[in-house]
C-alpha cells in the first residue's frame, strides 16, 4: 500500500486541530477564566500580544477576570524612592512609608493592562472590591501594612462580568475604616475561586511549567504525559502533592504554583495552568489544545481510558484511517468495530477522543492487542503508551496467560512494554488459521501467567 505523503499528514494534523478548537470554543463559551499576570512581563515585547490574545478569548464569549502581579512594579517604585523592602517567607513586609508607593505601583500595573484591553476593543474596569485585614504579628514578625483577604464583593464582580466588562483586581485590600493593605496577588487569584465559578485559573509569568528533567517520581507520577518541550503536561491534585513531597529542588515559583493550584482546585477551579507569557500564543495553545504549552493541575477527571460506545465509532475510524493508509493497521469498517465493540477502549481528554485500542479474546487463555491508533496531532503525547499499558493490565486482570499482537512497522516500540519476538506457531489456532501470509506481519508475544 502506498504511504501517505507528508503533506497529507500535515493536513490531517491541521484538520484535527481545527476540530479541537471548535469543540473547545463551544465548551468554554460563558465560562470564567481568571488570569494572574506577572508584571515582569510588561516590558516584554510580546506583552501586548498576550493581552490581545486574552481579548480574543473574551470576544469568543469567555468571561475574563485579571489579577495583575505587582512585585516587580513595587520593587521599582520603592527603589526609586530609596525605600528598602524586606520579605519574610516570601511575603513583603509593607511599612507605612512604603504603602502609598505600593498602592501607586499596583494601580499603575492595572492601568497599563486596562489601556491594552481598550486598544484591543474590550472594556476593563478596576476597583476596590476586596476587603482585607492586617496580617498582624506572627511568630514575632510584624507584617505592618501587609494584609490578608477578608471578603471579596462577589455581587459586583458578577454584575460586571454579566455586562461584558473585564474586571481588573489590583492586589490592594481595604478594611472597614478605609485603610489599605498590600495583599498577595497569588492569594487573591486563588481566593477568587472560592467566590466565583471558575473554569480556568492561569498563572502567567516567565515560568513555563514544571520541567520533567531531574524530577523524582513516585507511584502516582511514574507515567506522566509530557509536552514536546519536556514539561509535565497535566497533574491531578494527588500527583501535584507527590511532586511537591518528592522534589525539594523545585524553585519558589514552581512550588508556589503547585501549592496554590491544589488550593484553587479544592476551592472549585476546574483547571489551574502555569504558562509562560514570553511565548507567543501560549494562552491560546493552552485553551484550545488538550496538550497545551505549560503545566496544568486539575481537580476532576481530565483524561481517562474508558470502554468505547457506539457514538465513538466515527472518531475511531477517523484516527485509524491514517494508520490504514500507511499499512500499519488492517482496514476496518463501522460494522467490524460494532461487532466487537466491547473489546475496544478509547482515550479521552476533556471529553474528546484522541486514541483507541482493542483487546480481543482467543482460546488457550490468549488475547490480542490490536487497533492501537492515536489522533494525528497527539502522537507525541504518550497516549499510545497509556493505551498499551492499560490493555496489558486489563489482560492480567482478566486472567489471560498469553498476550500477542501483529505489527508491520512498530516492533521496537512494543518491545519497550516487554513483548518479545514470536512466530506464527505461537498464535492460538483460530488466529493462526486466519494469519495473512501476504501481509507477513511480525508476531510479538508476552507471557502473563
Amino acid at each position: 500500500m502506498t504511504p501517505i505523503p507528508e503533506l497529507k499528514v500535515q493536513k490531517l494534523e491541521v484538520a484535527g486541530f481545527i476540530r479541537e478548537v471548535f469543540s473547545y470554543i463551544s465548551r468554554f463559551k460563558g465560562q470564567l477564566f481568571i488570569m494572574k499576570i506577572e508584571d515582569s512581563l510588561m516590558d516584554h515585547p510580546l506583552f501586548p500580544v498576550l493581552i490581545r490574545d486574552i481579548t480574543l478569548l473574551h470576544k469568543l464569549g469567555i468571561k475574563v477576570l485579571i489579577v495583575p502581579g505587582t512585585r516587580n512594579s513595587i520593587d521599582k517604585q520603592l527603589s526609586a524612592w530609596d525605600i528598602k523592602s524586606n520579605f519574610h517567607d516570601g511575603i513583603r513586609l509593607t511599612s507605612e512609608a512604603a504603602l502609598p508607593l505600593v498602592e501607586q505601583a499596583s494601580l499603575g500595573a492595572s492601568q497599563r493592562i486596562m489601556s491594552l484591553l481598550t486598544a484591543s476593543g474590550c472594556h476593563g474596569m478596576q476597583g476596590n472590591w476586596v476587603s482585607a485585614r492586617s496580617l498582624g504579628v506572627i511568630d514575632g514578625v510584624d507584617y505592618m501594612r501587609t494584609g490578608k483577604i477578608d471578603r471579596i464583593q462577589k455581587d459586583i464582580l458578577e454584575q460586571l462580568l454579566k455586562e461584558d466588562y473585564i474586571p481588573i483586581l489590583p492586589p490592594i485590600g481595604w478594611n472597614k475604616l478605609g485603610h489599605a493593605y498590600n495583599i498577595s496577588s497569588t492569594e487573591l487569584a486563588t481566593e477568587l475561586c472560592k467566590y466565583l465559578e471558575v473554569g480556568k485559573l492561569f498563572f502567567i509569568g516567565s515560568e513555563c511549567g514544571i520541567k520533567a528533567e531531574g524530577l523524582q517520581s513516585g507511584a502516582l507520577t511514574e507515567h506522566l504525559t509530557l509536552t514536546e518541550s519536556g514539561l509535565v503536561s497535566a497533574l491531578d491534585i494527588d500527583q501535584a502533592r507527590e511532586i511537591l513531597d518528592l522534589n525539594k529542588q523545585l524553585n519558589f515559583a514552581q512550588v508556589d504554583y503547585l501549592v496554590n493550584a491544589i488550593s484553587a482546585c479544592k476551592s472549585g477551579a476546574k483547571r489551574v495552568h502555569l504558562i509562560s507569557g514570553e511565548m507567543q500564543g501560549s494562552v491560546l495553545q493552552e485553551v484550545f489544545s488538550s496538550r497545551g504549552d505549560g503545566t496544568m493541575v486539575y481537580a476532576n477527571q481530565y483524561s481517562t481510558i474508558r470502554p468505547a460506545n457506539i457514538d465513538d465509532i466515527p472518531d475511531m475510524l477517523r484516527m485509524m484511517q491514517d494508520y490504514i493508509a500507511k499499512g500499519y493497521l488492517i482496514a476496518r469498517t463501522s460494522e467490524n468495530i460494532l461487532d466487537k465493540l466491547s473489546d475496544y477502549v478509547v482515550y479521552v481528554i476533556d471529553n474528546a477522543i484522541h486514541g483507541c485500542g482493542a483487546l480481543h479474546a482467543y482460546e488457550n487463555d490468549s488475547a490480542e492487542i490490536a487497533a492501537i491508533a492515536v489522533a494525528a496531532n497527539y502522537r507525541k503525547a504518550g497516549i499510545g503508551e497509556a493505551l498499551v499499558r492499560h490493555l496489558i493490565d486489563t489482560a492480567k486482570m482478566r486472567g489471560y496467560k498469553n498476550l500477542f499482537l501483529l505489527t508491520t512497522q512498530a516492533p521496537d516500540w512494543f518491545y519497550s512494554f516487554g513483548f518479545e519476538p514470536g512466530t506464527v506457531e505461537d498464535l492460538p489456532p483460530s488466529k493462526r488459521a486466519t494469519y495473512n501470509t501476504k501481509r507477513n506481519s511480525r508476531v510479538l508475544v508476552m507471557t502473563l501467567g
